[in-house]
């Protein structure tokens, strides 16, 4: 049965621009289309149609969300086909490994009229200058609110019973493992995504769309700091060891934390997301290997406070950056040739057919 999953490639982080551009198709890809182009190109509406199309004949879609701008695409994969559209624009530039063979650049910036562009050359300039400032500010934002999160993680640390995690996770383990393994094919041995991101809109979250035949799921409740990113990281070196299939998705904000781990041939999720709970699922409580006095929760509540107000206006930068690419993407669609672009999204598809 065709699904659409809805991921993102990237994250507004506390390290800036986080790009896993690299895990939208594997290396066994038949075609990737790489777009080149500027803001207002209709590169996302492009990729948007050929996916609807893609799922109407009956094929699994992927689509793969700009953390930016969560209503544009970044990229758009037919699972089954093996065939992806990207955007290989900055910040997430991309180029072919094997020019025409897996993979052909399409540029779009031909059907710009050039004699008309210039007219808007220093609007042009100063929304990309503002733009640098207003990500400037969203990821000082984001690194400060990190810093309040690593304070409250090294003061819960204290009085986490760890001895007594590593017991319970060799358990766990072995009772996971011991299960019987479907036989899957994917193109990654493990993946790297994100499931959620910080956007214009605020937090978005899209971990709903990623259960498709996941029959099994496990919410790691705790605090912060109580050991579950480091849980997921056994998970996934057993699982790896075993050889299995995986996808991994990492925290919005601080990428090198893990949100959840799919392990395919269990049919299995674990993860920290509280949306899990919204499905038939299994809690794991580590709030029974925290004994921390009264007072620090109190401490801990006033600077989630704060890591929250951050958060926030790191969000209010990224909005400052949607407003001044909203202007790129308006002063450009008045010098672009759409039936160009169209005649390129045919041009695209028709390929596609061929395939099908």
């Amino acid at each position: 049965m065709a699904n659409v999953r809805r991921i993102f490639p990237g994250g507004n982080t506390a390290e800036g621009f986080y790009s896993l551009h690299d895990n939208i198709i594997g290396p066994n890809r038949n075609m990737l289309y790489i777009l080149k182009g500027m803001p207002g190109g209709g590169k996302s509406s492009m990729m948007k149609e050929i996916g609807k199309r893609a799922y109407e004949k009956g094929y699994s879609v992927e689509l793969h969300h700009c953390p930016s701008d969560p209503n544009s695409i970044d990229a758009v994969v037919i699972e089954e086909l093996r065939i992806g559209i990207i955007d290989g624009t900055p910040p997430h530039p991309v180029d072919p490994v094997y020019p025409g063979v897996s993979e052909v650049i399409i540029d779009l910036t031909q059907y710009i009229d050039r004699n008309n562009i210039k007219g808007y050359k220093s609007e042009i300039i100063k929304a990309k200058a503002d733009n640098k400032k207003a990500y400037r500010k969203a990821y000082n934002y984001f690194k400060a609110a990190k810093s309040i999160y690593s304070e409250i993680e090294e003061s819960n640390k204290e009085y986490v019973d760890f001895k007594a995690i590593n017991e319970f996770s060799l358990g766990f383990l072995d009772e996971i493992f011991s299960r019987e393994a479907r036989e899957v094919k994917r193109d990654f041995k493990v993946r790297n995504l994100f499931s959620s991101a910080y956007t214009p809109n605020g937090y978005i979250d899209n971990v709903k769309t990623i259960l498709v035949d996941v029959g099994t799921r496990y919410y790691l409740k705790g605090e912060i700091g109580t050991g579950k990113s480091t849980f997921l990281k056994r998970v996934i070196d057993a699982a790896t060891l075993r050889g299995y299939h995986l996808e991994v998705y990492h925290n919005p904000l601080i990428p090198s934390k893990l949100e959840s781990v799919i392990i395919f041939e269990l049919g299995t999720i674990i993860s920290t997301n509280a949306k899990i709970l919204e499905f038939p699922n299994t809690v794991i409580d580590f709030a029974k290997f925290l004994n921390k006095p009264e007072g620090l929760t109190e401490e801990n509540n006033e600077e989630i406070r704060l890591f929250n107000e951050l958060v926030l206006g790191g969000v209010e930068g990224l909005k400052g950056a949607k407003e001044n690419h909203q202007i790129l993407e308006d002063v450009y669609k008045k010098t672009v040739d759409y039936t160009g672009v169209d005649k390129i999204r045919e041009r695209i598809w028709q390929e596609i057919e061929g395939k099908i």
